[in-house]
């Protein structure tokens, strides 16, 4: 059974102010460490459906004991089968529910992902893999998903490698704070409209440089920074790395921004529409194609063709892999730099799909996703996708001109949580690539996401409309 997939191969341990060292270590390092009194206990981390840090902290020493031993660790299996608000429902006995007995399954520590964060200094911490009780991978698991498509384009002699440009919003209130508003009233980082306004930047810039020195200890390497268009909006974008380094890497990120703003008493949401008369926050995701062994890029290859091609073709029925909650379609608004169309352009940012750079290095910048989405599952998607267009041999799409806003002879996105859901269910490429145990489990979130909303909120709009008309 392989226990390992190198994720963070290749990447070297820096050394910080404080003496230790940070970023990924080895497990020799890590034993000498422990020896040494510098780790105070490992935190085993996996994603959850939503892409959101799961953790379970365990003893050093049990943990150095016991790391290759299948079933050593366990957690139970309903963690993958409930929403975002951790509501268990009924009719989840396939996935560990309670007519199953809630059974355990077990958690595999990855050992190339052991890394010490700065805001864990003494626990470093190791990316795990749930399996299922026969050995396997749990397939639905959002890392499963990505690397058996990663593995099919490998069959295909290819690979991808991504990069994802996340927006947030940031406000001086604390998350506590903010909760007690009712996340009403809250005072921005800036305030007016301020793409790249330099002088908007400087009120965030204590959050922001502290997030920067904090991801470039942990080996989570950053491309540039900018102060967005929205009341204090910001991007800090990753750099490009293998598929699934960079979906580890946006995990670390977004659980990274999170603590930071929580110990300095701030707040931050990746929400993809924090507000309806606000700008959405986006997660767009580069992607280019490179020889199986991941050191050639091949841009100007058919076969990049074929992957952008195939990543249109399945966009519609995808969309609800790249708009996961209720929340991802208020953000699809004509003229707000939010696709609403399936269109591929180059260097055009009206477009879902745009093409930038030339030659072999070109890649493809998805629009879709908003900074809600799961890395792994968006990337999981735009590799099957790919992985079919490859397969099918497709032509690039025509490439667009122009103000796609404006075309109404061009098929839309979904725009609309019930009509991704349908467009999913009825897809059955993405049936056939995901593997039908997938799809379902995809379907069913989606589902649970629409139902949760629908029965089990009153909203400020249902108040306003109905208080005293009623």
């Amino acid at each position: 059974m392989t226990l390992t997939s190198s994720s963070f191969a290749g990447s070297v341990a820096i050394p910080g102010p404080d003496g230790l060292s940070y970023g990924p270590m080895s497990l020799d390092q890590l034993r000498a460490e422990a020896s040494a009194g510098l780790v105070d206990g490992i935190m085993l981390i996996t994603p959850d459906n939503s892409g959101r840090c799961l953790a379970e902290r365990v003893p050093t020493q049990r943990f150095l004991k016991d790391y290759d031993e299948v079933g050593a660790f366990k957690v139970p299996l309903m963690l993958w089968g409930i929403d975002i608000e951790q509501i268990v429902r009924s009719g989840l006995d396939h996935i560990g529910g309670m007519g199953a007995g809630v059974p355990d399954v077990p958690l595999v520590p990855d050992m190339t992902t052991i890394r010490r964060l700065p805001w864990l200094p003494t626990t470093p911490v190791v990316i795990c893999d749930p399996f299922a009780p026969d050995g396997a991978p749990l397939a639905f698991a959002p890392r499963q998903i990505l690397k058996r498509q990663l593995e099919r384009l490998e069959s295909l002699g290819v690979t991808i490698q991504a990069a994802t440009e996340l927006e947030f919003y940031l406000f001086d209130e604390s998350y506590e704070a903010a909760w007690n508003a009712d996340h009403k009233g809250l005072t921005a980082a800036s305030r007016y409209h301020a793409a790249y306004d330099a002088v908007a930047a400087i009120k965030a810039e204590p959050f922001v440089n502290e997030v920067i020195r904090q991801m470039d200890l942990a080996g989570v390497e950053t491309e540039g920074y900018a102060h967005e268009y929205g009341y204090g909006q910001q991007e800090i974008n990753l750099r490009h790395a293998g598929a699934l380094e960079m979906a580890d890497r946006h995990f670390l990120y977004k659980f990274g921004v999170k603590s930071i703003a929580a110990r300095m008493g701030v707040s931050a949401t990746f929400m993809a529409k924090w507000a309806i008369d606000g700008d959405g926050s986006s997660c767009h995701i580069h992607t280019s194609l490179w020889d199986v062994t991941g050191t050639t890029p091949i841009g100007d290859q058919r076969a990049f063709d074929g992957y952008v091609a195939g990543v249109a073709e399945g966009m519609a029925g995808a969309t609800l892999m790249y708009a996961p909650t209720l929340n991802s379609y208020r953000r699809f608004q004509a003229h707000s730099f939010a696709p609403t169309v399936i269109a591929v352009g180059d260097d055009n940012r009206t477009c879902s799909l745009r093409l930038v750079g030339e030659g072999s290095t070109r890649r493809v910048e998805n629009r879709v996703p908003g900074a809600d989405v799961n890395p792994y599952v968006a990337l999981g998607a735009m590799a099957a996708s790919g992985a079919n267009g490859i397969e099918a041999g497709l032509a690039m799409p025509p490439v667009e001109t122009g103000n796609m806003y404006y075309r109404d002879d061009v098929p839309t996105l979904a725009t609309s949580l019930p009509a991704a859901i349908e467009l999913f269910a009825t897809s059955e490429s993405l049936r056939s690539g995901l593997g039908a145990d997938v799809h379902q489990h995809l379907l069913d979130l989606g589902r649970d996401e629409e139902l949760a909303f629908l029965t089990e909120t009153v909203t400020d709009w249902e108040k306003r409309r109905f208080f005293e008309r009623a």
